[in-house]
């Protein structure tokens, strides 16, 4: 089944989209480049039992992740990953959440999302054990894992945020916010955040230990660092100063702009994967790594494409 036909079954919602999905998957795959291994990608969840606002419907998120549960048993990814913003807020949405996140047939990896942290003040410091985080890394929801020949690393974009759960996070979140707006910055908002000194020179010694084992990087985070606009990370340049001198980088891969984005700068793919809270009839995807690109599959409105590696 050619793709365009299949978009055009899951722009009418039909019941057998899931079945179609798996089809597609098969018929490209026979005879394409084996991948040395595969990762699935949901962004944007953004479970909670209220209303729909504009076009996001918040409660139908739970059937779009069940059915997200189910394409992901037949494709069997080696892990997924899940970049952030699972509950719109309240940390009772996570009890209805989590359960089917249980069910999904490889390792989960979790990234924080400013509406993870949109809970009742008392339960701000409980999010990150909540979501397991608390046992990998240093517990602060930045951490790294490997596989042969390449390195995963998963940034916290809140951890300088008006979001965060520390005192001393605010208030530095409020300074640079201060500073952001007082220069006219286009990404001056609440709902971004920052990576925090301590964070960028973990970030920068993971790189330089993954060039050094001779590995290839991809890096997770919330929020978006390319192409500018009103949802990227407040300290944007920084990080992307940190990817470039790594010579090691293939991708930065994130959510938090539901309308997805994807470019390419000093070598490194930017792509931004739709928020399945706001497209219907869903968004998700996998990569798939080949020798020499990213090969990502995408279903309902996330679109598929190749990201070519850099000579």
């Amino acid at each position: 089944m050619k793709r365009r036909e299949l978009l055009k079954c899951l722009a009418a919602g039909g019941a057998a989209w899931m079945g179609l999905a798996r089809g597609l998957g098969a018929a490209d795959s026979a005879g394409a480049k084996k991948p040395a291994l595969s990762f699935g990608i949901i962004a944007d969840v953004q479970y909670q039992d209220i209303p729909p606002q504009g076009k996001r419907s918040y409660r139908d998120s739970l059937k779009k992740l069940e059915q997200c549960v189910e394409e992901f048993r037949g494709l069997k990814p080696d892990f997924i990953i899940q970049l952030g913003d699972l509950i719109n807020g309240g940390f009772a949405s996570f009890d209805a959440v989590l359960p089917i996140c249980a069910k999904l047939p490889a390792t989960l990896y979790h990234v924080i999302g400013n509406h993870d942290l949109e809970v009742e003040p008392e339960n701000k410091t409980k999010v990150i054990a909540r979501l397991g985080l608390d046992k990998l890394g240093e517990g602060k929801g930045w951490y790294d894992f490997a596989r042969p020949g390449w390195r995963f690393i998963v940034l916290n974009g809140n951890d300088i945020s008006m979001a965060a759960p520390g005192a001393e996070e605010r208030k530095a979140a409020e300074t640079m916010l201060a500073d952001l707006k007082k220069r006219k910055a286009e990404n001056a908002s609440v709902w971004n955040g920052a990576v925090g000194l301590r964070q960028l020179e973990w970030l920068r010694k993971t790189l330089a230990s993954a060039a050094a084992a001779r590995e290839k990087a991809v890096v997770f985070c919330h929020f978006p660092v390319l192409p500018a606009g009103n949802s990227t990370l407040w300290n944007g340049p920084e990080l992307i100063a940190a990817l470039d001198s790594s010579k090691c980088v293939a991708a930065y891969i994130c959510g938090h702009v539901h309308g997805g984005n994807h470019v390419q700068a000093g070598g490194i793919h930017y792509l931004t994967v739709k928020g399945m809270v706001e497209n219907d009839p869903t968004a998700f995807a996998l990569m798939e790594i080949l020798p020499d690109s990213l090969r990502e599959t995408g279903f309902g409105r996330e679109p598929s494409r190749t990201l070519k590696f850099s000579a």
